[in-house]
């Protein structure tokens, strides 16, 4: 199965086929090389397939939105002299990686994979 490459992405975030072809590289170079493939079932496992899929779509949507720092919600905007705020109810808590819908779904698949359990031989 290898490595993915962008254009898996894109078949997944469609929205993500203006990012950049450097971006493309760096991103794709990460999440090709960068995941402890052990935990993910192995090279030839779907779930690690997936889970690549998942992260540079993560990292793209962060590298649309102008970094980390502009990801998440909108929870306050003003306009003159008048302003209001928001409770963000539905924050995931889950730091960098819940930020983004793709991020969560990286997480669940890494979460909930069998290979971070322990088992008795």
């Amino acid at each position: 199965m290898a490595s993915i490459l962008w254009s898996d992405v894109e078949a997944f975030a469609p929205e993500l086929s203006t990012i950049d072809t450097v971006a493309q590289t760096g991103i794709l170079a990460f999440v090709n090389t960068g995941l402890n493939i052990d935990i993910l079932g192995g090279e030839a496992h779907a779930q690690l397939r997936m889970a690549r899929i998942y992260l540079a779509a993560h990292f793209g949507t962060l590298s649309s939105q102008g970094g980390a720092a502009a990801a998440g919600p909108v929870t306050s905007e003003s306009e003159g002299g008048v302003s209001r705020s928001y409770a963000n109810l539905m924050s995931s808590g889950g730091g960098a990686l819940g930020s983004t819908s793709y991020g969560q779904l990286y997480e669940f698949i890494v979460r909930t994979s069998p290979a971070r359990y322990p088992f008795v031989i």
